[in-house]
């Protein structure tokens, strides 16, 4: 094999791994998504819950219910959000380790600034900001519980 053949395939070796990792992110996007949408919908529900009231169910009942299924939402989500974060963390060391053998270096280049002898905070982290939500979410259910019980 020569060695402009094996250029070329770990090239696209390069260029399907990369795209894999983009599915990875549309993917976890579209969980995002999915998790933000359930949790609006239970606020939509206690907001309806306290403006026509409960019927004949105990309001501490509901309210603790909701709080309990809106809470564990919220775990699952997060816990998705790490698993997520494992997932693309492996998939770009794997990336980084292909692009050693390449004449140019995106991601490397692009996420670790010292490579280019940088110090740069351009980025956050895209999971840091992204588990704010769910621990957000998390405060209100968990402080609803603490209502539903303590009323």
């Amino acid at each position: 094999m020569t060695a402009n053949s094996e250029q070329d395939q770990l090239l696209d070796i390069y260029k399907l791994h990369a795209e894999l990792a983009d599915r990875v992110s549309q993917r976890r996007e579209g969980t995002n998504r999915l998790y933000v949408s359930l949790h609006v919908g239970l606020v939509v529900f206690i907001a309806a819950l306290l403006r026509f009231g409960f019927g004949d169910a105990p309001e501490r009942l509901v309210l603790g219910t909701v709080g309990g299924v809106g809470a564990l939402l919220s775990v699952s989500w997060f816990v998705v959000i790490r698993s997520y974060r494992q997932l693309n963390t492996e998939k770009f060391r794997v990336l980084h380790e292909l692009e050693k053998r390449l004449p140019y270096q995106f991601f490397t280049l692009e996420w670790d600034p010292e490579a280019k002898g940088e110090k740069s905070n351009r980025y956050w982290k895209l999971t840091h900001v992204e588990v704010t939500l769910p621990v957000i979410f998390f405060a209100v259910f968990l402080a609803l519980i603490v209502y539903s019980v303590l009323k």
